[in-house]
């Protein structure tokens, strides 16, 4: 499935990912950081992407431990790994 407002998508690295406040990760302290998502956990996508240290950032809903939060992950990381994909 295609990334688009609106969609499920699902974490699909091996590993946690960092849900940010907002867009990008260089230079930005730990407050930055919101909560991480477990591999295979479900979001929602909210809005169209935005682009930000050369990365593509969706702004997403996720249910955690703590409840909903709404938050920025990146669909792959620097290395090109794949992070969110369309369910």
């Amino acid at each position: 499935g295609r990334l688009q407002p609106g969609s499920p998508a699902r974490n699909v690295a091996s590993s946690r990912v960092n849900i940010r406040r907002t867009p990008g990760y260089l230079g930005k302290g730990d407050d930055d950081i919101l909560a991480q998502m477990e591999p295979g956990a479900s979001v929602a996508i909210l809005e169209w992407p935005q682009a930000a240290d050369q990365l593509t950032w969706w702004h997403i809903r996720a249910n955690t431990p703590t409840g909903p939060i709404e938050g920025w992950v990146a669909e792959s990381t620097a290395s090109g790994v794949q992070i969110l994909a369309g369910e």
